[in-house]
């Protein structure tokens, strides 16, 4: 039984991979690995978790080597050092191999019990979409993120990303459903941040049909998170008006169809 999964949820006829990476994450690794099993048990037969260690200096690794003994279902990997969110975005994208594929981060970051009732719609659309509703303003800010701080760097990378590429979706940063071959048929060029809202650019500039799901966000109870780091978002900036000048203004992008974004549903 899952607490992720609403009562009543119809099980899914496609496979699924979870996606997530981890930088000294011990106090919550193991709760993680158990709660992504249980979620995806509940929704499909057949399913992963890919698990990348980011370069930890605790000992994440070895809970993550001693848990895949008895998960086998758990695939798991470690970079030589810390590469960050874009970097582990692109390989565990690589390394999925079930129909469809969403990431989640190592502290539950994202109520996903809508997303779980929503699988079925993948029947009709290409892409699932999770967004903050409600939360990309001033007064969405206590709600965007574990602390104020954190809720602006946030606003301010979704309002840039918009103006500048013209997106229209509600978030950029929430938990996502890909058709595998989709995305990894992408080629993401970027190794920040910023790399989810590529993802998104790529595959709407494809034609891609999104939904969007109403995923609330769930604050951090243990440990601490490395996302809003001076560094991150001096990264993320830098290719976010990089990459705008070249697929935008100077017109080198691949795809440059426009996909078709539905309105947002909420838990039922």
């Amino acid at each position: 039984m899952s607490l992720d999964v609403p009562p009543g949820t119809p099980r899914v006829p496609f496979s699924l991979s979870m996606l997530g990476w981890a930088l000294n994450e011990e106090e919550n690794i193991a709760g993680y690995i158990d709660r992504a099993g249980a979620f995806l048990h509940a929704l499909t037969d057949r399913y992963e978790l890919i698990l990348i260690d980011d370069g930890s200096t605790d000992r994440t690794w070895s809970i993550v080597t001693d848990a895949r003994r008895t998960r086998p279902w758990l695939k798991a990997y470690q970079n030589e050092r810390n590469r960050g969110s874009g970097y582990n975005t692109k390989r565990a994208i690589s390394l999925a191999t079930q129909e469809y594929l969403l990431w989640q981060t190592v502290d539950w970051a994202y109520d996903v019990r809508g997303l779980a009732v929503a699988l079925p719609q993948l029947k009709d659309v290409d892409v699932l979409q999770g967004v903050r509703v409600g939360t990309a303003t001033a007064a969405g800010i206590t709600r965007r993120s574990d602390n104020a701080y954190k809720g602006v760097v946030s606003i301010v990378n979704y309002w840039l990303i918009r103006l500048l590429f013209g997106l229209p979706l509600g978030d950029f940063q929430n938990v996502t459903v890909y058709p595998r071959t989709l995305i990894q048929s992408v080629t993401l060029e970027t190794e920040s941040s910023f790399t989810n809202a590529e993802c998104l650019l790529k595959t709407w500039w494809r034609g891609a049909t999104f939904r969007e799901v109403e995923v609330p966000f769930l604050k951090r109870e243990r440990g601490r998170g490395s996302g809003t780091k001076p560094r991150a978002i001096i990264n993320a900036i830098r290719d976010i008006l990089s990459w705008w000048l070249r697929w935008v203004v100077l017109g080198r992008r691949l795809d440059r169809k426009r996909g078709r974004i539905l309105p947002a549903v909420g838990r039922t």
